[in-house]
């Protein structure tokens, strides 16, 4: 499965106002024309400013922003999901070993302590509750009821430019976290 670079508000539990990320990710050029639209995931092509907001390391990414086939999803594109009911936990096969934020020892059976974002479960280390969203993921782990998610984007291969991350901050009225992980289900 592909990797995507997920943005989301620093408090996994808020709902911001998806029609105004929408907008803003219209102004800026980050979405195109509609791939899919239902009540919890809306999807878009990339539009011509998806480069211009998204920094991507190295000096010359291969970049695909067209299907070659139709079931080909390995394009970038751009899908807001949410409103969720409850926050989404989404992580990747190679996901590393959060951090507790009490005693910074690292969960090595994380997976099995925290099946969604809103399970609870205590450091084995030194016994305070801690939750997905409380652990130190090092940026590899996103959660939230509503997430603008630049599909085809690998783990540390790119962060969002700050005309993204201040406009997402601005338009909804609050902080805005990113992290990779893998590519969510795909309609």
């Amino acid at each position: 499965m592909n990797g995507s670079l997920y943005l989301f508000p620093d408090d996994p539990t808020a709902v911001p106002d998806t029609q105004e990320i929408l907008d803003l990710v219209r102004e800026l050029e980050i979405i195109g024309a509609p791939l899919h639209l239902d009540a919890t995931k809306q999807v878009y092509q990339a539009g011509p400013g998806f480069a211009r907001q998204v920094i991507f390391a190295g000096c010359s990414p291969h970049l695909r922003f067209e299907p070659e086939s139709e079931e080909d999803r390995d394009f970038c594109h751009v899908a807001l999901i949410g409103p969720l009911d409850r926050p989404k936990l989404l992580t990747g096969a190679q996901t590393g070993k959060p951090r507790c934020p009490h005693c910074r020892a690292r969960l090595d059976d994380w997976r099995a302590r925290i099946p969604t974002a809103e399970a609870e479960t205590h450091c084995p280390s030194c016994g305070q509750a801690v939750t997905a969203t409380t652990l130190d993921w090092r940026q590899q782990a996103a959660m939230g009821r509503v997430l603008l998610e630049l599909r085809n984007v690998f783990p540390g291969e790119a962060t969002p430019g700050d005309g993204l991350s201040k406009g997402l901050a601005q338009a909804t009225g609050m902080a805005w976290r990113h992290a990779w992980a893998d590519m969510s289900p795909l309609p």
